[in-house]
């Protein structure tokens, strides 16, 4: 099977591409500015990824639709809702989709922006194997997708301790949510393999 991160660079607009840093061809900066917040995710050298993000602001001065999706109307609530960042790592013929929101302190909604993340994804891949031959056996069943929800840690009014306590990598099973989110407080440097 050919990888499909490779593919995605290719069919995926420029302008939607993450990129990795200059001296660091294996790290993304993960940037959200309406939050504030920015993350830089590591991936092993021989890792084979694709990150992008279709989560673009409206210019309400020049365009009437939604960035993305200029064919829907964007006054309807919620049709236009789109997670921050699509993470697709391969390794042989495993294909795993992380989709990944960052928030500061108001977590609202991000159930809502993962799912659209992942429906937005599918649809890409269906449109993909309309032109690349070698993707129609590919059995979107077998891909894996996991949710990552990147927050500020919580800081205490008081505390006794000199050293802030880091917390762990935290997994949570959302009732009848399709696949599983990780919970991880926003740190400058995260290793993607934690999530692997």
């Amino acid at each position: 099977m050919p990888f499909l991160p490779h593919c995605l660079g290719e069919v995926i607009a420029k302008d939607f591409h993450t990129l990795t840093l200059k001296n660091c061809k294996k790290t993304f900066r993960l940037c959200e500015p309406k939050e504030n917040l920015s993350v830089d995710l590591i991936v092993n050298k021989t890792d084979s990824v694709f990150c992008f993000s279709i989560d673009k602001d409206r210019d309400r001065t020049k365009l009437k639709g939604d960035p993305v999706f200029p064919f829907f109307n964007p006054e309807v609530k919620y049709l236009c809702t789109k997670n921050d960042f699509i993470l697709v790592y391969q390794k042989g013929s495993k294909i795993q989709v992380f989709l990944i929101e960052l928030k500061s302190k108001n977590t609202d909604g991000y159930l809502r922006q993962l799912r659209a993340g992942k429906i937005a994804f599918q649809f890409i891949i269906e449109r993909i194997k309309l032109c690349k031959p070698d993707f129609q056996d590919l059995n979107t069943e077998n891909v894996i997708y996991k949710g990552i929800l990147f927050s500020k840690k919580e800081i205490p009014a008081k505390t006794t301790s000199v050293r802030p306590k880091q917390r762990k990598l935290d997994f949570k099973k959302v009732e009848n949510f399709p696949f599983p989110i990780f919970h991880q407080t926003y740190d400058e440097v995260c290793y993607l393999s934690k999530f692997i």
